[in-house]
């Protein structure tokens, strides 16, 4: 995990990073952020006059880059399990720990995700008596806030207390049914030696996915489980597969022959996105390290590299400063739309900052057990006060 630090500078040699998916995860970041605005934000009422074509595409159709996160994400987490099961090895390691990971992952998604949500829970309290805007959340109760600790506000049918937070128990649930392909693949393998322990968890992989995009993805119901999701992210954890194997088109083919399937069955834009990102990844040519970028293309790499390290904490801080900024607006009175698009750019410009601050004190810390209790009691109390004083 990198050092913390209000640094930056994108350093290479941090875990083999790979500029695309940088790019990727940078990008559908900021467009998650500019369409929360355009949700949230009475700003956005008086900016959509400048360009009304333009800023009711970020309004309608913005939600389209959560599917940069979930291909990313998907790629991330095959190259994360590829690498640690080489192809020659024979059952699992003996320091594997299908617990341990699934702790690991919890801690990594619930710390900043504890921090984030006492920030907005304040923020909110603060600003709804001279802000009354629909985009307040409602006041915590008990059980809300013992939703939010486990992440299953949604899987409850409770309203979230923060923007977008529903992808972080998404995310979760990705993540650990992943694990269960592993564990299963892992004791199919102690049962019948024969068996190629990397063979059955791509297979399972292929077939969670096939079944996400054909079937569950098209469940108007399920769209709060991770079933509903695994379609985009397989398709990245295949997409990844391919790019280690010898035999790239016939993997290729595979993601094409999935996706079209897919599409044929219900055309979908979100699953043809995820569809063409999986096909991208798969065949993207490596860059050529002896390359020469100019200083202009350079800077740019390193600016959308640290934004794609910060993602996570970006998009978990932002609401919170939307909201300031937001209710700093209405109560100015400010109508002309210029004025308004400066406090739409003032607002993604300061949760850059926020996010960059809240990697740095908060996600990039070690994740331990102390740091968890710290930020899930500060959440409660939060919540508590918020009750006491409504």
């Amino acid at each position: 995990m990198p050092q913390p630090g209000l640094d930056w500078r994108f350093k290479p040699s941090e875990a083999g990073r790979w500029f695309v998916l940088d790019l990727l995860k940078a990008t559908g970041c900021l467009v998650i952020v500019l369409h929360h605005l355009s949700v949230y934000s009475p700003m956005f009422d008086r900016v959509m006059l400048l360009a009304p074509m333009q800023w009711s595409a970020l309004y309608n159709h913005g939600q389209l880059a959560v599917q940069a996160f979930l291909v990313v994400g998907g790629y991330l987490t095959a190259s994360q399990f590829l690498r640690a099961l080489p192809a020659h090895l024979q059952g699992l390691p003996a320091h594997f720990s299908v617990f341990k990971l699934l702790w690991k992952r919890f801690l990594r998604l619930e710390i900043p995700l504890m921090a984030a949500l006492t920030l907005t829970v304040c923020v909110t309290a603060m600003v709804r008596p001279w802000f009354p805007h629909s985009s307040l959340s409602a006041i915590p109760t008990l059980w809300s806030l013992a939703a939010h600790l486990l992440m299953l506000q949604d899987l409850v049918g409770m309203q979230a207390l923060s923007a977008g937070i529903w992808y972080v128990a998404i995310d979760f649930q990705l993540y650990a049914m992943v694990l269960l392909t592993v564990w299963i693949a892992a004791k199919l393998h102690l049962w019948q030696p024969r068996i190629n322990l990397r063979g059955v968890m791509v297979l399972l992989w292929l077939i969670l996915t096939a079944l996400s995009l054909d079937w569950w993805n098209r469940q108007r119901n399920m769209d709060v489980q991770g079933l509903y999701f695994f379609g985009s992210y397989g398709l990245g954890m295949l997409a990844y597969r391919v790019r280690l194997s010898r035999l790239t088109a016939k993997g290729w083919l595979v993601i094409f022959l999935l996706g079209l399937m897919a599409l044929w069955l219900e055309p979908r834009l979100r699953m043809g996105l995820a569809w063409g990102m999986a096909l991208m990844l798969a065949i993207w040519p490596e860059r050529d390290q002896a390359k020469v970028d100019p200083p202009w293309l350079l800077f740019g790499r390193h600016v959308f590299s640290a934004i794609a390290q910060r993602s996570y904490s970006l998009f978990l801080s932002h609401f919170a400063i939307s909201l300031v900024v937001s209710a700093v607006w209405f109560n100015a009175g400010w109508q002309g739309p210029w004025i308004n698009l400066m406090g739409l750019l003032l607002s993604v410009a300061l949760s850059l900052v926020a996010g960059s601050l809240m990697y740095r004190w908060v996600e990039s810390q070690s994740a331990t057990w102390r740091h968890l209790l710290a930020w899930q009691m500060a959440f409660v109390l939060s919540g508590l006060a918020t009750i006491a004083l409504s």
